[in-house]
């Protein structure tokens, strides 16, 4: 799903998500079952996808501009759909560290043990302000 070459996002044979893609043009790919935009006013702006369905997985991917352009990309990772209906009241610390092993795993199987990249770099961590464990990738 990451190119190791280039760093593309590969969602299918004709999709594929690259630094300083256009924000409109990723936002009419239309790939996930939802979406949402944020706009923070100081030339960062988001697109959220939601339950995007690649490789048998479903993901999360939050997509960060800078200015209208591809920058750096969030993603979660799971084998069924997320459920957004939960709130808080499912939320654990613990739960959230057992889903960092889980994408660090994946991020593994789909990088080895490589970390940057000429065209960026990629991790894998637990955010202890926002409470939440996700993949990130940043281009150069």
């Amino acid at each position: 799903m990451i190119d190791k070459k280039t760093g593309h996002i590969i969602i299918s044979d004709t999709i594929h998500i690259k630094r300083d893609d256009l924000q409109h043009d990723v936002l009419s790919l239309n790939i996930g079952q939802t979406n949402k935009q944020w706009d923070h006013g100081n030339g960062w702006s988001w697109i959220q996808e939601n339950n995007v369905f690649v490789d048998n997985k479903y993901f999360i991917f939050q997509f960060g501009f800078f200015e209208k352009k591809l920058k750096q990309i969030s993603f979660c990772v799971s084998d069924t759909k997320f459920d957004f209906d939960n709130g808080w009241d499912t939320w654990s610390e613990e739960k959230e560290l057992a889903d960092l092993e889980i994408y660090k795993a994946w991020l593994a199987n789909e990088l080895g043990t490589l970390k940057d990249f000429d065209w960026g770099t990629v991790w894998a961590s637990y955010d202890t302000k926002g409470a939440s464990s996700s993949i990130g990738l940043r281009y150069k």
